[in-house]
């Protein structure tokens, strides 16, 4: 597993992408191999990534990964069938069913939606 940038990336590069686009970072990324997983389907549910102003990033939808000839609904559930060496394999790793980042201003729910880094949309342009 590499920091890929989208997907996986040093602690320190998340904050600074963070911080460039206008979010402060929660401080609470999952940590695999010394990279901050950035992919919300490692995350549960409402899992907060990153809060402005008034709004926030968190993880939201369902997960549905294809590995190994199995279907799996979590990775918690990938990691219990293959170890967390499965990590490693990532790359033949096929999402059916993504989870995003979503975007809100603390009153609506739904503003923007983004699954990699690449698409981190700037805090100002949402007024979050």
């Amino acid at each position: 597993m590499e920091a890929d940038l989208l997907n996986f990336i040093h602690e320190d590069a998340l904050k600074l992408m963070l911080d460039l686009k206008g979010w402060r970072y929660a401080k609470n990324a999952l940590l695999l191999n010394g990279l901050a997983v950035v992919k919300p389907d490692f995350y549960p549910p409402r899992h907060i990534l990153a809060t402005g102003r008034k709004g926030y990033i968190y993880a939201e939808g369902q997960t549905r990964i294809d590995y190994a000839g199995q279907v799996f609904v979590s990775v918690e559930d990938l990691f219990t069938t293959h170890g967390k060496e499965a990590i490693l394999d990532f790359k033949n790793w096929s999402f059916v069913e993504e989870k995003e980042w979503v975007l809100t201003d603390g009153q609506t729910p739904f503003i923007f939606s983004f699954t990699t880094l690449d698409a981190l949309p700037k805090r100002t342009k949402y007024r979050c």
